[in-house]
C-alpha cells in the first residue's frame, strides 16, 4: 500500500506533463520559413520550446544564436563567421513558433512572423558589415 501511494503521484505528475497540464508544450523543435529572402530554420534541441539557433536552410550556416548554446550547436552546424548572439527579446519571439499549431488562428502566425522580422531586421546591419569586413579582408589576401 506505501509503495501504490509512493508511485501514484509519480503516474499522475507524468502524465499530466505528458498531457500540458502544468503550461503549453511546444509541438515541434524545428520551424522552417522563408524570411526575406533565405529559407530560415529555428530550432530548438532540447525540446522544451526554446530557440537555440536560427540557421540557413541552404548553407547550414548559423546566424543567431542563444548565448550559452553555441557548444551544442557546433556539433550540428557551422557557426558563420559573422554569428550573433540573440537577446532575450528575440529569443522570447523566436520561441513562440514552436507553439504554433493547427488551432493557432492567422493572425497570431502574422503576429509571430513580423515580430520576428522586425527583430531579425535589427540584427542586419551588424552582419552586413561582418560579412562586408570578411570579404575586404579576403579579397585583400588575394591580391597582396
Amino acid at each position: 500500500m506505501k509503495k501504490l501511494l509512493l508511485v501514484l503521484p509519480l503516474l499522475v505528475a507524468a502524465l499530466a506533463c505528458t498531457l500540458g497540464v502544468f503550461g503549453a508544450r511546444s509541438v515541434s523543435s524545428l520551424y522552417c520559413k522563408n524570411f526575406l529572402i533565405y529559407d530560415m530554420c529555428a530550432q530548438n534541441l532540447g525540446g522544451y520550446g526554446v530557440v537555440e539557433h536560427v540557421y540557413s536552410e541552404d548553407s547550414g550556416h548559423v546566424f543567431i544564436y542563444r548565448k550559452g548554446t553555441d557548444e551544442e550547436i557546433a556539433t550540428e552546424f557551422v557557426l558563420h563567421p559573422c554569428t550573433e548572439p540573440m537577446d532575450e527579446e528575440l529569443i522570447a519571439i523566436t520561441s513562440r513558433v514552436f507553439y504554433v499549431n493547427e488551432e493557432t488562428t492567422h493572425l497570431e502566425k502574422q503576429d509571430i512572423r513580423g515580430a520576428m522580422m522586425l527583430k531579425y531586421i535589427s540584427y542586419i546591419p551588424r552582419i552586413a558589415t561582418c560579412n562586408l569586413r570578411n570579404e575586404w579582408v579576403e579579397s585583400d589576401e588575394f591580391s597582396s
